[in-house]
């Protein structure tokens, strides 16, 4: 008696019977980002505040003299600092919508594994928001260094580089931590609101009581000494953490923060 092999179709081999795989959740979700308007929205308001201030610090600048390296990059971020609040706003409103729509249960129905689901939207959020932040960096910096009479030190510094590429990480896991804390208080808004105390008000509260020292702890803020932006300087941040440091902080903020809005998803009825 002989054994006929059966061979799982393509589509569920690495995944269960009827579950698509993961790539395939990855593109729904892109599907889902791309086709929404507050997504192009986010990303023109960025797009505006980060050459926008460049513009403005470019003509400055060229009433100035012999500016270092460290001062452009520094200068040249002003714009993405304010720019942070549109991936708030972008990666809030992904997952927001979701519950805004009741979306979410054709989503979760189609991808029975939560963690999956959960995972592909906050890699296709990141990826957004990492490639958008990158990109405007290096325009912005492109801007004022262009506009700067004297420059002492050269952009093809390590530790330039490095700050220049920092931006564009540090707003990867910025929309991460958006999308996680959206998914704890299941609303749009609340993910905002929660974002813009985290970013504004904690870090003022911090700063001034007798546990100042406790800011550079902090995941993300508008000035350093938080956490996040530490890998956005190009020397060390006064009174913070060390490049790489600071970020490996953020993450472990974003980790946590996506393993609640997991344990939360597994728990509650979408």
């Amino acid at each position: 008696m002989s054994v006929t092999a059966v061979t799982a179709p393509a589509a569920t081999r690495r995944g269960r019977p009827g579950e698509p795989l993961f790539v395939n959740v990855i593109r729904s979700e892109w599907v889902k980002i791309r086709t929404v308007g507050v997504t192009a929205w986010c990303l023109l308001a960025m797009t505006a505040l980060a050459v926008g201030v460049a513009a403005l610090v470019a003509l400055k600048e060229q009433t100035q003299g012999r500016r270092s390296i460290q001062v452009l990059v520094s200068m040249s971020h002003l714009g993405l600092s304010f720019g942070q609040l549109a991936v708030v706003v972008l990666a809030a409103t992904a997952m927001g919508s979701e519950y805004g729509t009741g979306m979410i249960r054709t989503s979760l129905t189609a991808v029975p594994r939560r963690a999956r689901w959960l995972m592909a939207k906050a890699l296709v959020v990141g990826a957004l928001a990492l490639v958008t932040g990158v990109l405007l960096s290096l325009i912005s910096f492109a801007v004022v260094y262009a506009s700067a009479p004297a420059v002492s030190g050269t952009f093809a510094d390590p530790q330039v580089v490095r700050a220049l590429l920092g931006f564009g990480l540090y707003l990867g896991m910025l929309a991460v931590l958006s999308l996680a804390v959206t998914t704890i208080v299941r609303g749009t808004a609340g993910g905002v609101i929660v974002m813009f105390v985290l970013i504004f008000v904690v870090p003022l509260i911090v700063s001034g009581s007798p546990v100042s020292r406790m800011e550079r702890f902090l995941p993300v803020g508008m000035t350093p000494p938080n956490a996040g932006l530490a890998i956005t300087q190009v020397g060390p941040m006064l009174g913070g953490l060390p490049p790489w440091g600071g970020f490996a902080v953020l993450c472990a903020w974003t980790a946590a923060a996506m393993g609640a809005a997991l344990c939360l998803l597994r728990r509650r009825d979408a």
